[in-house]
């Protein structure tokens, strides 16, 4: 389900929309590539896409909850868990994913200088992420 309303005289666009994995974002977008997302999971934790950003860096603020993060580095999987009020800013051209379990809200700031359209996916730590379940997240993350 997405629901659009363009705001061309500003050059920004709003969309909501349902994913797959029952999350709610709410995006307010801008010609430059920049990005508001407020995201809900859903009644039940699952992962997002794996991917990274050539140019444009990532703020993350979990509002409510926590939520797994992992990123690849140097080809190694690192895993935290961000608590309640944490926030963090993932730089360009690093690989990373969030768990988001049950009732947790998030916020996404896109910033940078950067064309829209600047996500791609990154196959190899979907490989290292989807299969975790949340008591493997609670295992094997540090806490930050």
């Amino acid at each position: 389900m997405s629901e659009s309303t363009e705001m061309k005289s500003h050059g920004l666009s709003f969309n909501k929309e349902v994913m797959e994995n029952g999350e709610l974002r709410i995006r307010l977008s801008s010609q430059d590539g920049s990005a508001y997302i407020r995201t809900e999971s859903g009644h039940s934790g699952s992962w997002q896409n794996s991917h990274y950003h050539i140019d444009l860096e990532e703020t993350y603020i979990v509002q409510k909850g926590w939520i797994g993060f992992a990123e690849l580095v140097g080809g190694n999987l690192l895993l935290t868990i961000r608590n309640e009020n944490s926030s963090f800013t993932v730089k360009p051209m690093v690989s990373h994913n969030l768990y988001l379990p049950a009732n947790a809200i998030i916020h996404t700031v896109k910033h940078g200088r950067a064309q829209q359209g600047d996500w791609y996916e990154s196959k190899e730590l979907d490989v290292l992420t989807k299969h975790l379940s949340e008591v493997n997240i609670k295992k094997r993350a540090k806490i930050c």
